[in-house]
């Protein structure tokens, strides 16, 4: 991969690169517009190519997945339809047209965006590896922003949720993604349990991302949250997880290291260049009973130990991250706000002041990734080696080292 060396300028991120793409007739059937010419445009170019080597991510492999003539067509065609998603067509990433003036408002968080991931290589923030605009001849403008798939295209989910912490609108709507319906926050019905110190650093990254978020004026973002169930089962406290000495001696086999590993070493390797949390992040799920579903999320949390014996428990790798950041408090938003909040209670409401939002998506996190809790997790040596062998283990090979 050919490295970027140079510092990026003020220049660069008001840069466009404008080109033009034909496609033969035979390559290109059934043509929008009946056209094989587009205009295409890139905005901040090398901004949004140094991001791509962030990921390890081959320009032309990028640029053969959002160019390639069916993923172009769907593009265009979309122009008639007003906002869509689409996936390309090897998965990897995702289309979401825009407005003009939404343009404008990445193309205005970008330079504060491209600092925080350089400073926050495990952020939780969307990562966007392109801003476009291609016109086929004859046609109109569309413009688009490319997107990390958040969900690998080699495994199979269980679920797939779109978290705001609101809970008015907030029921399952239409959108499918790989055949399954995305549920919202009244559908939502499950609580993580992390090691501590994995539950702490990621609470405190969330924290981070949501503050830049609230700097840039910006609320009504998500979580997009998907489930990769391992071994679903009912179980009770004694067999809901593997024991500590259990995972390190699996871990350990046919090591000369030891496995003995204090606080510090579990910083380390979370601390670790290319380390992301959103990436197979192994947790335990316990899922709420139906007849709790009334009942708030957190008492819900503060009672779920006590009926653990009888909830039903599952081994999961948990893939997400934090989307939709584009949208700003506007006139638009101030005025559905006021007119929202008459009828309903404004802490209930998605639409609030990015203040108010951030405070409020932060404290659903917390209820949502809950500290795990045993019987011998006293001893922070033991605890210790199985926190950090658990998390090496399922992503390891999910870490890229820059």
């Amino acid at each position: 991969m050919e490295i970027l060396k140079e510092e990026l300028s003020p220049a660069d991120f008001k840069a466009t690169k404008s080109n033009r793409i034909r496609y033969s007739r035979n390559d290109f059937r059934q043509l929008p517009y009946f056209a094989t010419d587009f205009e295409w445009k890139d905005y901040s170019p090398a901004v949004f190519r140094r991001i791509l080597e962030l990921d390890s991510i081959e320009y032309s492999d990028y640029q053969l997945s959002v160019c390639g003539d069916e993923t172009l067509k769907e593009v265009t065609l979309s122009g008639k339809l007003g906002m869509v998603f689409l996936l390309s067509n090897d998965k990897r990433f995702i289309l979401k047209t825009l407005r003009k003036s939404e343009v404008k408002i990445y193309l205005e968080m970008l330079p504060n965006y491209y600092d925080h991931l350089m400073k926050y290589g495990s952020s939780l923030l969307a990562k966007l590896y392109g801003l476009h605009v291609v016109r086929p001849a004859g046609g109109v403008k569309v413009y688009f922003v490319v997107f990390g798939n958040v969900i690998p295209s080699d495994i199979c989910i269980f679920e797939h949720y779109d978290l705001k912490g609101s809970s008015k609108g907030r029921a399952e709507n239409k959108v499918i993604i790989q055949e399954r319906p995305v549920h919202k926050d009244m559908d939502f019905d499950f609580s993580f349990y992390l090691d501590p110190l994995v539950r702490d650093r990621l609470l405190a990254q969330i924290k981070t991302d949501c503050e830049f978020l609230e700097s840039e004026g910006v609320m009504d973002y998500s979580l997009f949250l998907a489930i990769q169930m391992e071994s679903p089962h009912q179980v009770d406290k004694r067999t809901s997880r593997r024991t500590d000495k259990e995972i390190i001696d699996d871990t350990s086999e046919g090591s000369d290291e030891s496995s003995e590993l204090t606080l510090a070493d579990i910083c380390d390797l979370l601390d670790r260049p290319g380390f992301r949390f959103g990436a197979s992040l192994p947790a335990r799920a316990v899922r709420a009973f139906k007849k709790e579903m009334g009942s708030s999320r957190s008492n819900r949390s503060r009672n779920s130990r006590a009926q653990s014996s009888a909830q039903e428990c599952f081994n999961v790798l948990l893939f997400f991250g934090i989307v939709d950041i584009c949208q700003n408090y506007n006139m638009r938003k101030r005025l559905e706000h006021a007119c929202k909040s008459i009828k309903y209670d404004s802490k209930s409401i998605a639409t609030v002041n990015p203040k108010a939002y951030s405070s409020r998506f932060q404290e659903f996190m917390s209820e949502v990734f809950l500290p795990e809790v045993s019987d011998d997790f006293s001893d922070s040596r033991v605890s210790g080696a199985s926190s950090s062998n658990r998390v090496s283990a399922a992503s390891s090979s999910k870490i890229s080292v820059r």
